[in-house]
């Protein structure tokens, strides 16, 4: 057990990963604090009424979908630099505690800071702009869209992840192009075999969708309901899981 994970290995080659990282990580969470700060006053100087909790929630759920892959798709760029990989690769510590120091800084930390500086940015933006008779309404987590929006963006999470291990160069465009790819053959095939099975044509189907076809001069449209829709909240959680394994066997590769 203590060749696969050891805290202390572990603890100084954090503290390692941070010491060689820290200035482009400080610099990257200034220039989303700046985007969020010169883009958000944007929003609230063009949008005449308050900004309410919703559209606070379609803004951070938007941002950390964008901003959490690309953070993600460097975070093993050293890999892809020879010089770099190999004392990388042959540090004296486990595959397992690489691929975690990667994972933490990727998807805890990143959310934390994200997070952190999203409300940072948000509360002077509400203490700046006040509307009469109108409290400032603050964004809360504590909701099921966070939900959707945590899920989604670790599904995001794992398979960049997975295409920053895999590829050497042009992380994010590789792996952007490679989702969307996947993503469509998915829809055709999705699409294909509901054809197959209703035997009617449909429009298409993206999968835990909604089932989209024309009757005559009707549209009709069917979903599934709470009991059913629950189902993709397991699922994904599983498929995330089995993407960030694949990701660690990844690197083990890698380093064989």
């Amino acid at each position: 057990m203590n060749n696969y994970f050891s805290f202390k290995r572990f603890g100084l080659l954090f503290m390692k990963h941070t010491v060689e990282h820290y200035r482009t990580y400080l610099m990257s969470a200034a220039v989303l604090a700046g985007v969020f700060l010169l883009g958000g006053s944007f929003i609230f100087y063009m949008i005449p009424g308050p900004v309410d909790a919703g559209f606070q929630m379609a803004i951070f759920g938007v941002l950390i979908l964008i901003a959490g892959p690309l953070f993600t798709s460097t975070i093993f760029t050293d890999l892809g630099d020879k010089r770099r990989a190999i004392p990388v690769l042959t540090l004296p510590a486990s595959q397992f505690e690489k691929f975690m120091v990667g994972w933490v800084y990727s998807y805890i930390i990143f959310m934390l800071v994200y997070t952190g500086i999203f409300y940072l940015v948000l509360s002077i933006l509400l203490n700046l702009k006040h509307w009469p008779g109108h409290h400032p309404e603050m964004l809360s987590l504590l909701q099921d869209k966070s939900l959707l929006v945590i899920t989604i963006f670790s599904l995001l999470h794992a398979i960049t992840l997975y295409g920053a291990i895999s590829f050497e160069k042009l992380h994010f465009i590789k792996i952007g192009f490679s989702f969307f790819i996947f993503y469509a053959l998915l829809i055709l095939a999705d699409t294909l075999f509901l054809r197959l099975i209703i035997g009617r044509k449909i429009y298409p189907a993206t999968p835990f969708a909604f089932l989209n076809f024309p009757e005559g001069t009707n549209f009709y449209s069917i979903g599934l309901n709470e009991q059913q829709s629950a189902w993709v909240f397991i699922v994904m959680p599983v498929v995330v899981i089995l993407f960030w394994i694949a990701a660690y066997f990844k690197l083990k590769e890698k380093q064989a």
